[in-house]
């Protein structure tokens, strides 16, 4: 009887693949001419094609990579409950002085409570230097 409770304790699974929930939104690019001046937009649409990075749990670097479709949608199915951190890699808003264009990440943290649940992140905008 104490093997089989043991047992059970060591088989809780773990943030990753293997459910029936879900993460899902859009992406918008920014263009602008100098990327820490909101000011100075030329143009925002859907970022076709850009990289979506997940991290299941504790880990520290990424699990998975999918891609934005031609609308900017994406979704990552089949997880299971826990913890999770989205990110993408935009243009860095924060300063002029970046050396990297691409080094500021936009990240979502996010916790999946329900066997079956749809997370729904909403529009994200990524920025890059016209």
């Amino acid at each position: 009887m104490l093997f089989a409770g043991l047992f059970l304790l060591g088989c809780t699974k773990q943030p990753g693949e293997g459910g029936g929930a879900s993460i899902k939104g859009r992406v918008f690019k920014e263009i602008r001419v100098v990327p820490a001046n909101p000011g100075s937009v030329v143009a925002t649409y859907p970022a076709a094609d850009e990289d979506v990075f997940i991290i299941y749990g504790d880990n520290i670097s990424p699990d998975d990579r999918i891609l934005t479709n031609y609308d900017g949608d994406f979704e990552i199915r089949f997880l299971r409950r826990g913890n999770y951190t989205l990110y993408l890699l935009s243009a860095d808003t924060a300063s002029n002085a970046s050396i990297d264009p691409s080094s500021m990440p936009i990240i979502r943290e996010i916790e999946i409570t329900e066997r079956r649940e749809e997370v729904d992140l909403g529009d994200i905008t990524i920025y890059e230097e016209f």
